[in-house]
């Protein structure tokens, strides 16, 4: 079976299109926020003094600080997919109260574990300097209910997977965890070699990038993002994906 790149998944979650198997892959790796907000809903209920003030706020996130003895980032990673893995076990309607709680517990494990604030940093690359600290706020917010959506629609049931962690590899903050993915997509056995990069923040590791078969999402994302900005402008880049949450509404 030959994979889309992560590139095309980066164009579908601007464009409305969305491939299963890829937008798996990478929502299964991704976050930070234990709750989700959307600092852009936010920043509308206050003044605009306060509104500012508060972008200003969100718009600092953690920086990354030394691990203490022992911690480990596979152990943390293990401990996510452990979660999902159970919760997907849980069956119920599509309509039932009880689907609608295991959306939101599902959308909680996936933001526990990635990094929306340095992936938006890192993606942006040279344009994340251009941008106001309200710009960046909801920049970060967007990025990461596009993320979520798209997962928590494309992932239905119990997924026939299992991931293996391999091996860890930690220098100070950052760290980079080899995995495989043996799963079952369309009939077909496959198996995907991937190696998450991390960062240590605050008290846990965080997921900022992750290859799958020497695709970085990140570098994906940093591609077509530029390509946009260049192209056009950051509030082109920034309406198209607010285009896509409407969709998905």
């Amino acid at each position: 079976m030959q994979f889309a790149s992560h590139l095309k998944f980066c164009r579908s979650t601007l464009s409305g299109s969305f491939i299963p198997w890829i937008g798996f892959i990478t929502a299964l790796v991704l976050t930070t926020a234990p709750a989700f907000a959307n600092p852009a809903k936010k920043a509308g209920k206050t003044s605009p003094q306060k509104g500012e003030e508060a972008a200003q706020t969100e718009s600092a996130p953690q920086v990354p600080s030394t691990p203490p003895a022992g911690s480990s980032p596979m152990a943390d990673l293990k401990k996510s997919n452990a979660a999902l893995k159970k919760l997907f076990q849980k069956q119920s309607p599509s309509w039932s109260p009880e689907n609608d709680a295991k959306k939101t517990e599902m959308r909680k494990i996936v933001s526990s574990f990635l990094d929306f604030d340095e992936l938006a940093r890192r993606a942006l690359a040279k344009h994340w300097d251009e941008l106001s600290p309200k710009q960046r706020t909801e920049f970060v917010g967007v990025l990461r209910e596009l993320i979520e959506r798209n997962y928590v629609r494309q992932v239905h049931g119990q997924p026939n997977y299992d991931l293996n962690f391999s091996k860890e590899a930690v220098n100070d903050s950052e760290a980079t965890v080899d995995a495989t993915l043996d799963a079952t997509s369309n009939g077909k056995k496959v198996k995907v070699e991937m190696e998450y990069k991390l960062l240590y923040k605050g008290s846990r590791w965080l997921v900022f990038d992750v290859i799958t078969d020497e695709q970085s999402m990140l570098e994906n994302y940093r591609a077509e993002f530029n390509k946009i900005i260049t192209k056009e402008s950051f509030e082109a880049l920034l309406k198209r994906m607010k285009k896509r949450l409407e969709k998905a509404d």
